[in-house]
Parts: C-alpha cells; sequence; structure tokens
C-alpha cells in the first residue's frame, strides 16, 4: 500500500513496518532494520509532544481508535489514524497530504494577500499627501507582505535617495540611513538605480550579495530582504525596502506580491505630487487673478475719478453756468460727454469681467418675473433706437413665467443683448424680445435683422475681448466683454447663454434661467 502503515506491541515495541514506513524512516535518518523489535519513542524521539503521540497513546491506553494530522518538519503533513490491536498493541496508518495542503496553505496565502493589498490600496486611495502615504505603506503594506521592517525613500533631482517613512528599525540605524547617495551600494540604490528589484531570498544570499553590509544587517536583527523601484511611466520615483525574519525565505508569490505592492506605491505617489502640483498652481493662479482683480480696481477708481469730473464739468459748460456756449461748442462738448460716457463703460466691462474672473461677484437667487423684467427695458434702449431708425417689438409669454434668479445681473444681461442687437443691425431692421418657459426654465429671447453670424465664428462670441466684424472703419466700440459677462452672469445663477444665426438674416441670443415654483 503506498500508505504508511506500521504495528506496534503493547510495550510500543516495532512489530512490523511496511515499504512506506520504512522510507519515511529513512528520510527521518532512522535505521528501519535497527529500529525493529525496539521502543518507538527511544527511536524517534523528536515524535514527542505532536499530534501523533497524542492520537497513538490514546489509542493504546483507551483501545479505542483515534484520528490526527501533523505537519513534520521541513514541510511534510501526515494525515494518521490509529486503532488497536487484538493482542494489546496497535496498528498505525498515515498518509502524507503534504501537497494538497502546501496547496491549500497557498491558496489561503493568496487569499490573505490579496485582501491585505486590497485594504492598502483603499487606504492609499484616499491619502493625499507624501508623509500619509510613506504612514500607509510602511504599515498596511509590510504587514501585507509579511515583513517585520520597511522603508519608502524618494530620489531626489541632485540623486540622493532620502527615507521619507520607515517602521520595524533601531531609530538611530534609520538616522544613519536617512539619505544617502544613488551611486552607494545598497540593494535599494541598486534597485532604483537599475529599475529593477533586487531580491535577496535568503540571509545566506543577502550576506554573500553585500558582505559590506553584514554588520549593518545584524544591528537590524533582519533575513532575507527586498529592494523594489517604485516606477510610473518609466520613470523611478524612488524605491521600497523590506526586511524579513531570520529564516524567512522569498519565494516567487512573495516577489509577485511586493512588485504588486510596489505599483500600487508608485501611483499613490504620483498621484500625491500631481496634486500638490495642482495645488501650488491654483493657489498661484489665485494670487494672481487677486492682485489682477485688485490692480483693476484701484485702476478704475484712479480712472472714474477724472472721467466724472470731465462728465461733471462738460455739464456745467453745457449749462452755460460758465457763460453762453456757441451751437458748435455744444456739438463739441457732446462729442467730449460721449467720449466720456464711453470710457466709463469699458473701465466698468473689464472690472466686472475681472470680478467675475475671479469669483467674487455676488449673485442673489430670488423669484423673478421675467415677462415684467423684459418689458422693462424697452424705455431704457430707445433713444438708441430712434437713433439707429430701428423697429422694436416685445412679445410676452403665454403664462406668467418665474424663475429664479438675480433680477439686477438679468436685466443687465438683457440690456447688453439688446445693445450688440441694435449696434449690429441696419437702419430699418427690426429687434425682437421675446419671453416663454416650460417645465425647467424660464426664457428670453434678443431677435434681430441684422448683419448674422457665421458658423464658424458662433463659439467665439462669447470668449473675452471677441469683436466679429470690426474694421478700422468700424463704427462698432467696445472691449468685446460685454457677451462674455453675460454669459458668465448667467452660469453664475445657474443658467445658460446660446446664440443661433444666419449670415445675413441675423441672429437670437437666448437667455435661460431655471424655473421656480409659480406662485
Amino acid at each position: 500500500m503506498s500508505d504508511i502503515y506500521v504495528v506496534y506491541d503493547s510495550s510500543w515495541r516495532f512489530v512490523y513496518q511496511n515499504r512506506a514506513q520504512r522510507e519515511a524512516m529513512r528520510r527521518a535518518g532512522v535505521d528501519p532494520d535497527d529500529a525493529m523489535g525496539k521502543v518507538l519513542w527511544d527511536v524517534m524521539p523528536f515524535l514527542a509532544g505532536t499530534a501523533g503521540e497524542a492520537g497513538s497513546r490514546k489509542a493504546m491506553t483507551e483501545r479505542i481508535a483515534t484520528e490526527w494530522e501533523e505537519t513534520y518538519p521541513p514541510d511534510i503533513r501526515l494525515q494518521g489514524r490509529a486503532f488497536p490491536t487484538s493482542d494489546g498493541g496497535i496498528a498505525v496508518v498515515a498518509r502524507n497530504v503534504s501537497e494538497q495542503w502546501k496547496a491549500e496553505m497557498r491558496h489561503r496565502t493568496a487569499a490573505e494577500r490579496t485582501s491585505a493589498l486590497q485594504a492598502t490600496t483603499a487606504a492609499l486611495v484616499t491619502a493625499m499627501t507624501l508623509d500619509r502615504i510613506a504612514e500607509v505603506i510602511v504599515s498596511k503594506g509590510l504587514q501585507a507582505v509579511g515583513a517585520f521592517a520597511g522603508s519608502v525613500a524618494l530620489l531626489k533631482d541632485d540623486g540622493m535617495m532620502h527615507i521619507i517613512a520607515s517602521a520595524g528599525y533601531d531609530p538611530k540605524f534609520v538616522h544613519k540611513y536617512e539619505q544617502f547617495s544613488i551611486d552607494e551600494d545598497f540593494p535599494l540604490s541598486h534597485a532604483v538605480k537599475s529599475g529593477k528589484a533586487v531580491v535577496l531570498r535568503s540571509t545566506e544570499e543577502r550576506d554573500g550579495r553585500y558582505p559590506h553590509l553584514v554588520e549593518a544587517r545584524k544591528s537590524v536583527g533582519s533575513g532575507a530582504a527586498a529592494a523594489i523601484p517604485l516606477i510610473i511611466d518609466d520613470r523611478v520615483l524612488g524605491g521600497l525596502g523590506i526586511n524579513f525574519s531570520d529564516g524567512h525565505l522569498i519565494n516567487d508569490d512573495d516577489v509577485e506580491f511586493m512588485t504588486t505592492l510596489g505599483q500600487q506605491c508608485a501611483q499613490a505617489i504620483e498621484r500625491a505630487r500631481l496634486y500638490e502640483a495642482e495645488k501650488e498652481a491654483r493657489a498661484f493662479a489665485e494670487e494672481a487673478n487677486k492682485a489682477k482683480t485688485d490692480f483693476l480696481t484701484t485702476m478704475s477708481h484712479e480712472l472714474r475719478t477724472p472721467l466724472n469730473a470731465i462728465g461733471g464739468y462738460v455739464d456745467l459748460l453745457q449749462a452755460g453756468i460758465r457763460g453762453p456756449v456757441t451751437a458748435e461748442q455744444h456739438l463739441d462738448l457732446e462729442r467730449i460727454k460721449r467720449s466720456q460716457r464711453h470710457l466709463m463703460s469699458l473701465i466698468n466691462d473689464v472690472l466686472n469681467f475681472a470680478k467675475l474672473q475671479a469669483g467674487i461677484v455676488q449673485v442673489a437667487h430670488v423669484e423673478l418675473d421675467l415677462d415684467d423684467i423684459a418689458s422693462g427695458v424697452e424705455a431704457l434702449v430707445m433713444p438708441q433706437l430712434l437713433q439707429r431708425n430701428l423697429s422694436y417689438r416685445f412679445v410676452s409669454s403665454t403664462e406668467r413665467c418665474i424663475c429664479m434668479g438675480d433680477r439686477d445681473k438679468v436685466e443687465q444681461i438683457v440690456l447688453n443683448l439688446l445693445s450688440n442687437a441694435i449696434k449690429f443691425t441696419d437702419a430699418g431692421g427690426v429687434v425682437t424680445v421675446s419671453v416663454s418657459c416650460n417645465q425647467t426654465t424660464a426664457e428670453v429671447s434678443v431677435a434681430d435683422t441684422g448683419l448674422g453670424i457665421a458658423e464658424d465664428k458662433l463659439r467665439a462670441v462669447f470668449e473675452p475681448f471677441v469683436q466679429l466684424n470690426r474694421t478700422k472703419t468700424s463704427s462698432n466700440e467696445g472691449t468685446g466683454l460685454g457677451l462674455s459677462i453675460s454669459r458668465d452672469l448667467a452660469r453664475a445663477m445657474g443658467g445658460e447663454l446660446s446664440v443661433t444665426s444666419h449670415v445675413g438674416k441675423g441672429s437670437v441670443f437666448t437667455l435661460k434661467v431655471p424655473r421656480t415654483l409659480t406662485t
């Protein structure tokens, strides 16, 4: 039979051994022929304290069948059964289940490692700083791989390796190797420099490859070791040093797991670096934006003061307070006043744009009657309509359109759209304002019969400082900020500003604002 079979008499002397038993005894360093007739415990004292001994003694004393399972060094697993014989002794049958047991242990270890790796990865995902990531690596990561000590080192531009976190080492040892050159004859240096893992599978292999580090190795009490490069997109960020206890032998499963852990660590470190870079860039941009806004606010104040003075003195002159004014002088003063108003409008546009970009414009969200707002702007633009000889139409909604927004901002947008429509519509044309609404949005549209906009230019109309159809002889003045400001204001209210147009037929700009419950 392939299973071990052995019989003992009532005094534990060997009575019978089959071929499998004799081979097992030889592997254990015992002569099976010499053992015959001798007491088991004298021949094989190493069985003392094992499950096999306990099961056999119970079968002998209680005269009952027993079952047991035991692992013998280095890695033999036996399942045995002992049962009493008719002459007062016992017979023992044992089956070698080492391969099944090893497979089960590998499966269990793989499952445990997978679970540990998932926990480590989850912790790395939530870690956003290098310090926190390093802490996760040396705590959860080392535990997952079964190491007793380890460290994380980053490669700096000067070619120096800097340990940013470690665990399991004496603080004096850590301080001594806190930073070192990538050219040092160390496993971690070699791994980072070559981009390949350095695996020292046993204490003997480690001491053989790095004899100059034997004393350092003994000082921390470690055995087998590995140095894993942290690589992202073919760039080596640093390395992960891993140390195992004396007696541990690194196998292929260990290497695969450590490599996977290194990949996870590299991704987390790169994510943290990108996050820090983005945070710094955002802070710099915010500071620059604040400086720009502060500058424009100051310049606005400095420019408005003299412009207001100019306008005031023009009003005094036109009123005749300084003396009679001729018709020609009235015309010149009106030109001065028009230029003053134009400059003031430009300054206001630039300042409003800067505030919107800086996010410091306050927007209210209250219920508004869109028909009421749209119908009220006619009086404000009537002088421009008359001057350009344009017709004006207002089409109210069929139901009361209540929306959620800021009244001043909605009115500002509609006035901007009307000013543009008037500016780009030739005499005899028509400007139409209409209001409508559906279940989700309330809309006000401003349509004109003007020049229209080419399809490939439609997106550009909302970009800052863009003015279409401007030529050296064009009379259309402005900064090109009106539509950009209007769109930003619409979005700040949770709405949108869009345009449709056909060249030679005119354009339709539509402001959409979220609706609220009708009251």
